[in-house]
């Protein structure tokens, strides 16, 4: 299996998971087309902005828009009338803002939590376990993928980041 075949069984694990909180919370989750407060111009790892560029099928009219917008602001470069312009190959980041995503701590033996004031207010305070999106395992998973794609690569520097707007101009990737 190519690793883009193994990025893909990698995300529909991810999405999953992303559809089980999102269930579970769906009476508080406001996100939806047009809320785009988190959409800005991250970064991502090598595998995840090859697999993007080699899906990018933009036309050239939106791709200077993306080039423009990346240019101007920090918002993300494939948001367009506030929608996602790569909606169906979005990376990691993107698929799971909006929940509460939950981090061991091993050195405080805690869980932290953060989640997006516009579906949590500061007042709730907790989450039940089921409601929580953990994504450590996830994360050591796409490190693994990554490495894998990197090392296929020869790329010596498979920890770099690569910003959106690199990817939307065509000098990332």
């Amino acid at each position: 299996m190519n690793i883009f075949d193994q990025y893909l069984t990698f995300l529909s694990r991810i999405d999953a998971e992303t559809s089980r909180v999102s269930q579970r919370l769906s009476n508080e989750l406001r996100c939806g087309p047009g809320c785009n407060d988190c959409c800005m111009s991250f970064s991502v790892l090598p595998l995840e902005a090859a697999f993007l560029a080699h899906n990018l099928t933009l036309n050239s009219q939106t791709r200077r828009q993306a080039r423009s917008a990346a240019e101007i602001s920090n918002r993300c470069p494939f948001l367009a009338g506030g929608l996602c312009l790569v909606y169906a190959h979005r990376p990691i980041i993107c698929r799971t803002q909006g929940l509460p995503i939950a981090y061991v701590d091993e050195e405080r033996e805690a869980v932290i939590v953060s989640a997006c004031e516009l579906n949590f207010p500061a007042d709730r305070s907790s989450f039940a376990e089921e409601e929580l999106l953990f994504l450590d395992p996830f994360n050591q998973e796409l490190a693994e993928l990554n490495s894998a794609f990197a090392a296929q690569r020869g790329d010596k520097d498979a920890i770099r980041r690569i910003p959106l707007r690199h990817i939307a101009s065509g000098t990332g990737g």
